[in-house]
């Protein structure tokens, strides 16, 4: 069984805060967004908490937030 560490309240705050923050910048066109892109990104976010080190959390971050600005780009053309 894998030990894992618990996290943070600091770390869970900064999260959310960061997932709210690419939400709302991404909120341009409320009615052509659509909730898959929302749902894999939130599924990407969860999946990058689990990173061993901040950079490699940070780093998963980044890659969830540019796969979401991808699915967007493809949603709206």
């Amino acid at each position: 069984m894998k030990k894992t560490e618990p996290k943070s309240p600091a770390g869970n705050r900064l999260s959310r805060a960061f997932a709210a923050a690419v939400l709302t910048a991404g909120l341009v066109s409320p009615g052509t967004l659509r909730a898959d892109c929302l749902v894999t990104y939130a599924d990407c976010v969860d999946a990058a908490s689990e990173g061993s080190t901040f950079w490699r959390r940070s780093a998963a971050g980044l890659r969830c937030y540019t796969e979401f600005l991808s699915c967007l780009q493809r949603r709206l053309a």
